[in-house]
């Protein structure tokens, strides 16, 4: 499974902010720095090892454990907004 941005979803990068909006619904999301680094990564289609392994070499001092657990957690609320959806 991969992950990937929903189609009707525009950003707007204010500064260090970034600003994701729902083209349909109308909603405003804010992404911190590491949903920003996420979101970034998924402008192709990825599966969750390659996203991590990128984490992983971004953060090395990060523990493996506590990055895969905030990466799931940030990908599941991307979901849960519909922001982002799997692709084959």
């Amino acid at each position: 499974m991969r992950y990937a941005r929903r189609e009707g979803v525009s950003e707007t990068a204010i500064g260090d902010e970034l600003f994701l909006a729902d083209v349909t619904s109308g909603e405003l999301f804010h992404l911190d720095r590491g949903a920003r680094g996420l979101w970034t990564l998924l402008a192709e289609p990825s599966p969750f090892e390659a996203i991590l392994a990128t984490f992983r070499d971004a953060f090395p001092d990060e523990p493996g454990d506590r990055l895969e657990r905030d990466l799931r957690q940030a990908l599941a609320q991307l979901m849960a907004r519909g922001l982002v959806v799997t692709v084959p």
